[in-house]
């Protein structure tokens, strides 16, 4: 008998060791059901916890509590706190309902918006108006359906990005080819245009606008300004036509608008290089201005300032009030690093999420886990590394969506096909699931342990500068200007390694070091 539970015990442990959590993850959760689940957004709620949005393939199973009422709807989840499920609703019509974009509002309740080409049919109360109109609903704060307006024209139209507005009201931003016709009221410009649509509280239209080019014109995100107006970032294929002042530069270019408050444009940037570049992110910066989060597969050329690592990277972007680019980083690895959130954190600098299928190469300091997964970067105030996190299973693992929580952690969502492995602690329900995480804190320049341990002498440098790395094995070192310009880059394998800086111009660097997982920046000034 000894010997049995001797023997359990030894297995748990083995256990234990091979699917070990990331001590940064406080805590995480698959949620789904046997079908096809995939998240799309998720935001934070008044008491705590979180509200997550996406769209759902399966029926009564796994987690879900409700059949589907046709081949796909919205699933709308509010965790709390520690990410139990507090209330779900399984709300669509007897087609495809889909990309819901979810927050709170300032009521308590909630507000969603995709897209839908159902009929009246199960929650749904209109009928379509063409293919994929807009589908907009107000739920109160236990998730039931206050009031829905399906918006649309005789093509598709579907919505990609939805905010609260300052006036109560809401901003729908999304893709249309319609002419006029249903709910539009100008002709489409090109083959894809965005669409802007502002509804008062109640979900009735109050102003639009199509804008776009002779060709396919898309927007992802959208936030208010202070003044306001609005900051719309997406991408476009057209040249100077309809509304675009700039010729594309590659296949695709990050198209950035500033509207006022009535949805007129006040200004543009077209911004790319020779391949192709899909802005997918816009936040009001810590500092003013706009941070861009981009996809890019372009070498230097045009606006771009750095050749491509991969097959894509993420390209975050700093623009001034007016639209100019302040600096710009590209970040990733060998192979794809597609960027699909962006936020500010708790010190003073940004949180990147980006699915990664990357090795250790580039900027990536640790190798998959699986086909894609999780890559979480903090940048400080000028795009240059101080932390990164790389977390998946054995399959494929692709985030969508973060938020920051009240006591400076934060929120990883998106969506896995992985059992237990790697970080992963839960096997799937179905094909595909929602993975929701609480990650610990991530720490700012000052207080990262691993920079505090490192020392630089002499400080300033005149040709050489020698680092004390207390036995850490250093993989690769970069020297930044204080604007955020990379100007130097060594990759070495060794301890304690020693920098020729001769070619520096004098004046303050970062440097910025790579040891397995840990990053540092450190600051020296150059004689």
């Amino acid at each position: 008998m000894k010997r049995n539970i001797l023997v359990s015990l030894v297995l748990a442990l083995i256990t234990i060791s091979l699917y070990a959590q990331d001590p940064n993850i406080l805590w995480q959760r698959t949620i789904g059901g046997s079908e096809y689940d995939s998240f799309t957004s998720m935001g934070n709620t008044m008491d705590g916890g979180i509200i997550i949005g996406g769209y759902s393939e399966s029926d009564a199973s796994g987690d879900k509590t409700e059949d589907s009422n046709g081949s796909i709807d919205y699933w709308i989840l509010k965790l709390d706190s520690a990410g139990s499920i507090e209330w779900q609703n399984t709300i669509g019509g007897n087609w495809a309902d889909w990309n819901p974009q979810i927050s709170q509002t300032s009521d308590g309740g909630y507000i969603l918006g995709g897209y839908s080409d159902s009929n009246i049919s199960g929650d749904k109360t209109e009928d379509t108006n063409g293919y994929y109109d807009y589908w907009i609903i107000k739920l109160n704060s236990t998730g039931n359906i206050e009031w829905q307006n399906t918006i649309g024209g005789n093509y598709d139209d579907q919505l990609r990005s939805f905010i609260q507005t300052s006036d109560g009201g809401f901003l729908a931003g999304g893709n249309s080819n319609s002419n006029i016709s249903g709910d539009k009221t100008e002709d489409a410009i090109g083959l894809n245009d965005i669409w802007i649509v502002k509804l008062d509280s109640m979900g009735e239209i109050e102003w639009q606008n199509t804008i776009g080019g002779d060709d396919e014109d898309w927007v992802d995100s959208i936030k208010q300004t202070l003044d306001g107006g609005y900051i719309l970032a997406g991408f476009s294929y057209s040249n100077i036509s309809g509304d675009k002042t700039e010729n594309s530069q590659g296949s695709s270019d990050c198209w950035i608008l500033k509207l006022d408050s009535l949805g007129q444009i006040q200004w543009q940037n077209t911004i790319g290089g020779s391949s192709g570049d899909r802005a997918s992110s816009v936040i009001l910066a810590n500092d003013g201005g706009y941070l861009i989060g981009a996809s890019s597969d372009s070498n230097i050329s045009g606006d771009k300032t750095e050749d491509s690592l991969g097959g894509s990277d993420s390209w975050i972007i700093k623009l001034d009030e007016n639209g100019n680019i302040l600096w710009q980083n590209t970040i990733g690895g060998d192979q794809t690093d597609g960027l699909t959130a962006l936020i500010s954190d708790s010190n003073n600098g940004y949180l990147i999420g980006t699915y990664s299928y990357s090795n250790i190469s580039g900027d990536k300091s640790e190798n998959s886990l699986g086909e894609s997964d999780y890559w979480i970067i903090k940048i400080n105030n000028l795009g240059i590394i101080e932390w990164q996190n790389t977390i998946g299973g054995n399959n494929p693992d692709v985030i969508m969506s973060l938020s920051q929580a009240t006591n400076g952690s934060f929120f990883l969502g998106g969506r896995s096909a992985s059992n237990i492995s790697g970080d992963k602690t839960e096997n799937s329900r179905g094909g595909n699931d929602f993975w929701i995480l609480k990650h610990a804190e991530t720490l700012g320049l000052e207080e990262n342990p691993f920079s505090e341990a490192i020392t630089l002498y002499p400080n300033p440098a005149k040709n050489t500068l020698q680092l004390n790395t207390q036995d850490k094995t250093i993989d690769q070192v970069n020297i930044y200007t204080m604007t955020g310009s990379k100007v130097l880059q060594f990759d070495v394998d060794t301890v304690s390694p020693t920098v020729d800086v001769s070619s520096l111009a004098s004046g303050v660097y970062y440097l910025q070091l790579y040891s397995g997982k840990n990053v540092a920046l450190k600051k020296f000034v150059k004689e």
